[in-house]
């Protein structure tokens, strides 16, 4: 009898186990495939030879960020429309750094924990999205402007 009840409790974990496995493969297949397309975009419509890095934001529209080299080894981002439009491509030397917008941040509020620093696109073009508890354990998000590094839109207090 104990025989038993160890074959089917173990039998529930394997069978636990591989729907999470599953679950997860076909929840992510979205985003793959929004990847997919991009970096195919990237290849056809852009300077980018070298991938480093895709991301996505989801602000008020949805991007796939990409990040990589051209031929002559400058580093550039670009960022895709998740509907067809037109693809928004700068040179990383155009805008600040991610360590530039985190600095900003520390300097001006002394965040008590960075959750997230990402790339985003808005109305007001490139942007870095900052997100980070305050000393209250409020959630709070800082928009930057890539270009410039100034600020463009807060939320806080969440």
């Amino acid at each position: 009898m104990k025989k038993w009840i160890t074959i089917i409790v173990l039998l529930f974990i394997v069978i636990g186990i591989t729907a999470s496995v599953i679950l997860y493969q076909v929840s992510r297949n979205p985003l793959d495939r929004q990847a997919d397309q991009a970096l195919k975009r990237v290849q056809d419509e852009t300077e980018i030879v070298k991938v480093d890095n895709t991301s996505f934001y989801h602000g008020s529209k949805s991007y796939v960020v990409v990040t990589g080299e051209n031929e002559q080894n400058e580093k550039l981002v670009a960022w895709i429309p998740d509907k067809k439009g037109k693809i928004i491509e700068k040179k990383w030397a155009d805008g600040i750094t991610k360590d530039q917008a985190i600095n900003k941040l520390k300097d001006e509020k002394k965040p008590k924990e960075l959750l997230s620093v990402r790339l985003g696109y808005e109305s007001v073009g490139p942007v870095w999205e900052l997100t980070y508890l305050d000393q209250q354990d409020n959630l709070n998000y800082y928009y930057l402007l890539f270009s410039t590094g100034e600020w463009w839109r807060k939320i806080e207090n969440l």
